[in-house]
């Protein structure tokens, strides 16, 4: 199906659902729209597997992978399992973890996971094809279709340069931090509280909590109002980011994110030991805040 949708040049067909973006929105998004018996296409710019950062999940998506049917193959991955979170104090001292099973009286709760999302994404995409949504990946949404006020479609431009209209009564932006919709109507407003920067990078063989605890996220702090994340991850792998306001992470001129991340390591005493042992894989990765206001709704 998809092959005979991207054979023609400017083809229209009567879909019921466009979908931006195939991350876990676009995907439950679609997955829904397809049980139900539209006729969906999940329109996605990269070519997955693909890198993207956000990789523990709270305890509260259980309910929503329940409903998409990927319970089973969630508790049969190869995903660590999360039953916990952990805060510490800049001097290392850690507190009593918040264990999800103590504190909530659904038991469907009381365990979630941390995942690769490159894994994890493919996994709900997948999911989306198998109810029935059409997917098209390498492909990218370049303007909304409107007659008058109303929005009937998108044009999008191929991998190879040519473009293509697609049209249906709905279209859904589930573009995620790119905020297809908001930036190009000019809806997206920052928030006068939220103006961090994140920089995070991968160990591989570091230091973990035994038996039960091996999962937990631990929020470990530093000074002025940021935090370590340390998420354990499949294969030995630890995801760890610090983020705070970019006036401290760039103090005294220091902005290569390398340097700024080992010198913020050293401000707190359990991430200093986690990271004592093992190896540092992969690059330094880098980002601005991306948590926006919009002042209408991405849903057309």
């Amino acid at each position: 199906m998809v092959k005979s949708v991207m054979s023609a040049t400017n083809l229209e067909m009567n879909w019921d659902a466009l979908i931006i973006g195939g991350g876990p929105a676009g995907s439950a998004a679609s997955t829904i729209l397809a049980e139900y018996g539209h006729r969906v296409l999940v329109l996605e710019r990269e070519k997955f597997p693909r890198y993207h950062i956000g990789e523990s999940l709270i305890p509260f998506t259980y309910q929503p992978l329940e409903r998409l049917g990927l319970i089973p193959l969630m508790k049969s991955s190869g995903f660590v399992k999360k039953y916990s979170v952990v805060f510490i104090s800049r001097s290392g001292k850690a507190s009593e973890p918040f264990y999800f099973f103590t504190r909530y009286d659904c038991n469907s709760i009381a365990q979630t996971w941390q995942v690769l999302r490159s894994e994890f994404d493919q996994i709900l995409l997948d999911n989306a094809r198998s109810k029935g949504a059409e997917v098209i990946e390498e492909i990218s949404v370049k303007e909304l279709l409107r007659e008058g006020e109303r929005v009937v479609g998108v044009r999008a431009q191929k991998k190879s340069g040519e473009t293509v209209e697609f049209r249906a009564p709905i279209t859904l932006d589930c573009s995620g931090k790119e905020a297809f919709t908001s930036v190009r109507n000019g809806w997206r407003m920052k928030d006068p509280y939220l103006n961090k920067i994140a920089i995070w990078t991968y160990y591989k063989g570091s230091k973990r909590e035994p038996d039960i605890d091996e999962g937990a996220t631990t929020v470990a702090y530093v000074p002025e109002k940021g935090w370590f994340w340390h998420i354990p991850q499949h294969n030995d792998m630890v995801s760890v980011g610090v983020v705070a306001e970019g006036k401290y992470l760039t103090r005294e001129g220091v902005r290569e994110p390398e340097q700024i991340f080992k010198r913020e390591v050293k401000q707190n005493a359990w991430i200093e030991d986690h990271l004592s042992v093992g190896e540092q894989v992969g690059p330094y990765y880098l980002i601005s805040e991306y948590s926006h206001h919009a002042r209408h709704c991405g849903c057309e």
